[in-house]
């Protein structure tokens, strides 16, 4: 059954299949983003910079392979690819719980699991991002990225839940398992969808990736609302980037949290994601898409202002979680509304490039700035690390208010 143009996507039922796959995906996923960091600090005593590395590694995919990713996912149908990165993903998450079983599992083993599953991401993202304007039609898009949106944060909610229940029983490596198993609903229920994808336009002279890797950036960047979106998503992700890969280490150290308090304060905090994800649609339809994108961003800095100043405690973990929530509201608000605008805008013979060029940009960063977090940690301290990555994010709202993006509005069908 497909949706008409005023029904809802719940009725499709090829989209309730991409839908519970991503969100499968992002369960597991939220589920490890817990677990496999307590592995390295709690289970196998990583140092600050040990951790830092860590991040680093899972960071690195997107710098790597991300510019060949939008190529080749322009020439190939998506669905396949989609299956096969779930799959691989599902045998490296699934060697961790084995490892610690037989007693064998080790810091080199977590790196090489992070890198081999944050590989597979960067494929299949740029090819899932991009499968969804084949699926809906364009009116339909922004409503689309909402209910994905609703699904990453009720995943964001009750992956550390479940994080820490299964930690707590069973133990952070073992818990890894439950991410194996996501990554395998979201290869059935990308196998089970039934709309025929048709296949990519052929190219009209012989392929060359270099060729069209540089096609793809120089569209991208200089694309007059693609190109500002994308360059103030890297200085986001980069800054938040560092701040990610030292901040478990100064809540379980500096602020003596246990694991079970972090996993529920970042079950939490998560909520606010889900909020977005239900407003965000009416707050653009009312304000415009530029006015609610720049306003989501400025919630960026404010709300690191909470892990700035908590203290041990109750009290400061409450603190941090409203920071946090108030953190993922203008995450996830922000994040459906530009990548809404980018395929609304992109042309279709480039959704693949340019989503994976999106992702370099953005991400290609991440690694240099997890480990020059991890340095910055040893020589000046967590807490003074923290507070420079907050000033830096007060940049990319005054970015994006510098462009013609604050009048730009969606149309509604």
């Amino acid at each position: 059954m497909t949706a008409t143009a005023k029904s809802s996507l719940w009725r499709h039922h090829d989209f309730r299949l991409y839908w519970t796959g991503q969100a499968s995906d992002v369960l597991g996923s939220s589920l490890s983003s817990v677990a496999i960091p307590l592995v390295a600090v709690v289970s196998l005593h990583a140092t600050t910079w040990q951790a830092a590395v860590l991040a680093a590694v899972q960071k690195t995919p997107p710098l790597l392979f991300s510019l060949p990713a939008e190529a080749w996912c322009d020439r190939v149908r998506k669905r396949p690819l989609m299956m096969a990165t779930s799959l691989i993903c599902a045998a490296a998450m699934g060697s961790i719980p084995l490892a610690a079983a037989y007693g064998r599992l080790s810091l080199i083993q977590l790196w090489v699991a992070a890198f081999v599953v944050g590989s597979c991401h960067v494929v299949g993202m740029a090819a899932s991002l991009s499968y969804i304007p084949h699926l809906l039609p364009p009116h339909r898009l922004l409503e689309a990225n909402a209910k994905l949106a609703s699904a990453n944060t009720l995943a964001d909610i009750g992956g550390p839940a479940l994080a820490g229940a299964l930690i707590g029983v069973i133990g952070a490596a073992r818990a890894v398992a439950a991410d194996a198993v996501s990554y395998l609903v979201t290869a059935w229920c990308t196998l089970h969808i039934r709309s025929p994808e048709g296949a990519p336009s052929p190219p009209t002279a012989k392929p060359n990736l270099r060729s069209e890797i540089r096609a793809g950036l120089a569209y991208t960047w200089g694309h007059p609302v693609i190109g500002p979106l994308v360059t103030t998503n890297a200085i986001t992700s980069t800054v938040l980037a560092g701040t990610n890969a030292i901040w478990v280490v100064y809540l379980i150290r500096e602020l003596h949290w246990s694991p079970e308090a972090f996993a529920v304060v970042t079950s939490t905090g998560a909520s606010g994601g889900f909020l977005a994800s239900l407003v965000t649609p009416r707050l653009t339809a009312r304000y415009g898409a530029g006015p609610v994108m720049i306003s989501a961003l400025t919630l960026t800095p404010v709300s690191q202002l909470p892990l700035l100043l908590a203290s041990p405690g109750p009290a400061g973990q409450l603190w941090v979680g409203c920071g946090l929530f108030v953190q993922l509201f203008g995450a996830v608000t922000h994040g459906l509304t530009q990548r809404t605008v980018r395929q609304h805008a992109c042309t279709p013979g480039m959704q693949g490039r340019m989503q994976a060029t999106g992702q370099w940009t953005a991400f290609g960063l991440r690694p240099f700035a997890a480990l020059l977090a991890g340095y910055a940690s040893t020589a000046l301290g967590l807490h003074t690390t923290l507070a420079l990555a907050t000033c830096l994010l007060i940049l990319p709202p005054i970015r994006l208010a510098l462009t013609p993006i604050p009048a730009l509005r969606l149309a509604t069908p």
